[in-house]
């Protein structure tokens, strides 16, 4: 009830109290007992007027501190809003500007005249407006950020890199929709990531650089001790002084020389990546039990090998060379830990990889075979195990290592899908554990047999192709030495020349794969359109990925990766000439 209601009712019903008591003292006036109860009858609702009169009072003092209140927080909105060092935006539910601030008007570059009443998206570049429009008509119940570009026309047309926050205003739910916009120029900062990002590409760079040139260097080292080998006890050989049992010694050592530059660079293959495979199932535990034997002998008599190889470990998909080559290298590093003897475990056994971190956190959940190689040796510190895997990094003498032998074991396990760890301290010993993918056992495996070196001979007709004389001919002279018939050629055409020239049967081509003009598969198809019945051996010294585009590393292809001994080149022509598969069939 308004308060001037209240106290006009109240002097009335004073007026109609004064009244009746003036009729009370006159002797005509109404029976004392009907006056009397009108008198009390008034008084209490003079009582009760006068309390509501107390209670709005109350409440209009109440009121105004309110108003007082809300005047002090408008005027305080509107300060930070005006003085406020971030652009606010304020929109309804279609995206129109109602209201900008100064620091809103400075960002877009228009005043808030020229804000007002226009439609938010078409101020942002022409990409981002789709994204606008999807944040409007979900109305946007919860706040959001997302990442745009304004078009600023002031102090010239450049765009900036802003950072949108929207929320819708929940305070009215009952009014249209109103969306207040925060927006953040993080153009420099953007820059600034930039640059850093830059500055840390230059920088991985750099360092990929000084890796290459540890890399050459370790490279040059060791090729540069090898042909100085070679060539010292070949001018020894070809000064032709001393016993027989003198020139086989060099003889011998060239060829031992030459072994072993083959190794290294197999090794720079594996460290790489691109060794080409030759891929099959193996049974794990199986394989590393046929090596037993050697190992024993690598290992010496000073220290005791113990092998705990669990039969149902599994199988991998891989090359047996690039196994051998992990456990030998392993092994090869726990021997050398352990110069006055020890003790030296390998252990296999089924793991499995479940994605919630572990020894190796990044690889991908399923089935693993656990490869263990523990040692007592010497041990390591945390800042040697933490470069154990670097090329050509090495705790040895120059003269007893080379740095690649880990190096070669991480990129083939790597290559392989998997993943090694080590656990060492210094005079513990250390531990090396592989996981490499596990794959179902084929339904029937045979192993493959090494031939007798005397059904490594043949009479067939060979056509060897080869651009580098240094390999085509001494090739030549070790087969013919088996009783193959050898046609040799420099290049592609002279070979097709050859065969045609050629009336007689002609068994296999063993071409090299990259040569001048046309390449070893090109030869091939083209020579098995007119002999179906040739086979083809394809032999190359480039890594995989060279060679891989001729499509001569397809499962059907037999292939031979240089260097390889004359023992091998014999195994392998005999292989492909045994194979039942022409080049017609495949």
């Amino acid at each position: 009830m308004p308060r001037g209601t209240v106290e006009s009712r109240s002097h009335r019903l004073h007026e109609q109290l004064k009244s009746l008591q003036a009729q009370v003292a006159t002797p005509d006036a109404l029976s004392r007992r009907q006056v009397g109860e009108a008198l009390e009858a008034l008084q209490t609702s003079l009582q009760e007027l006068e309390v509501a009169e107390a209670e709005l009072i109350q409440q209009h003092e109440a009121l105004e501190e309110m108003q007082e209140a809300l005047e002090i927080e408008r005027h305080r909105y509107r300060e930070l809003f005006e003085l406020a060092p971030v652009a606010y935006l304020v929109t309804d539910g279609q995206g129109t500007i109602r209201n900008a601030n100064p620091a809103a008007c400075e960002l877009i570059g228009r005043s808030a005249q020229a804000l007002t009443g226009k439609p938010l998206p078409v101020l942002v570049r022409q990409e981002d407006r789709p994204l606008f429009r999807e944040m409007m008509i979900r109305r946007l119940h919860r706040r959001e950020e997302r990442e745009v570009v304004f078009q600023s026309r002031q102090p010239r047309d450049e765009e900036r890199v802003v950072l949108v926050t929207v929320q819708r205003d929940e305070d009215r739910p009952l009014q249209p929709v109103t969306l207040r916009w925060v927006l953040r120029d993080v153009t420099e900062q953007k820059a600034s990531e930039e640059a850093l990002r830059s500055a840390e590409d230059r920088l991985r760079h750099s360092q990929k650089l000084e890796a290459v040139g540890r890399l050459a260097g370790g490279v040059a080292h060791s090729f540069n001790n090898l042909l100085a080998a070679i060539s010292l006890h070949a001018e020894l050989l070809l000064e032709a002084r001393g016993s027989e049992g003198e020139r086989l010694r060099h003889a011998e050592e060239i060829r031992s020389a030459g072994e072993r530059a083959a190794a290294l660079a197999r090794q720079l293959l594996a460290f790489s990546r691109k060794q080409v495979l030759q891929p099959r199932p193996l049974d794990i535990s199986g394989e590393i039990a046929a090596m037993v034997p050697m190992l024993r002998r690598l290992v010496g008599e000073h220290i005791a090998l113990e092998t705990r190889l669990d039969p149902d470990a599994g199988w991998m998909h891989g090359d047996l060379g690039q196994l051998e080559q992990v456990i030998l290298n392993l092994v090869a590093n726990a021997r050398d830990a352990m110069p006055d003897g020890g003790r030296l475990v390998i252990e296999t056994r089924p793991a499995e990889v479940n994605g919630q971190g572990g020894r190796f956190p990044g690889l991908k959940p399923g089935p693993y075979v656990e490869i263990a190689v523990r040692d007592t040796g010497t041990g390591m510190a945390d800042e040697i195990r933490a470069r154990l895997f670097e090329p050509f990094f090495t705790t040895k003498d120059r003269d007893k290592g080379t740095g690649l032998g880990l190096a070669t074991v991480y990129g083939i396990v790597r290559q392989s899908g998997g993943d090694i760890a080590v656990e060492s301290r210094p005079g513990k010993g250390a531990s090396f554990f592989l996981y490499l993918p596990r794959v179902e056992q084929p339904a029937e495996q045979e192993r493959p047999e090494r031939e007798p070196r005397d059904q490594e001979t043949g009479s067939e007709v060979i056509l060897f192709v080869e651009d580098e004389e240094n390999i085509r001919e001494p090739a030549q002279e070790v087969l013919e030495a088996r009783g193959y018939t050898v046609l040799s050629a420099s290049d592609a055409a002279e070979a097709l020349r050859i065969a045609r020239d050629w009336t007689g049967a002609l068994d296999l081509l063993v071409t090299d794969v990259v040569m001048p003009g046309m390449n070893g598969s090109q030869l091939a198809d083209e020579l098995c359109h007119e002999r179906p019945a040739v086979k083809v051996l394809y032999i190359s010294g480039y890594p995989e990925d060279a060679i891989a585009r001729h499509g001569v590393l397809e499962p059907d292809r037999s292939f031979l990766q240089k260097p390889f001994p004359p023992g091998v080149l014999l195994r392998k022509v005999r292989e492909v000439l045994d194979q039942e598969v022409s080049c017609s069939a495949a």
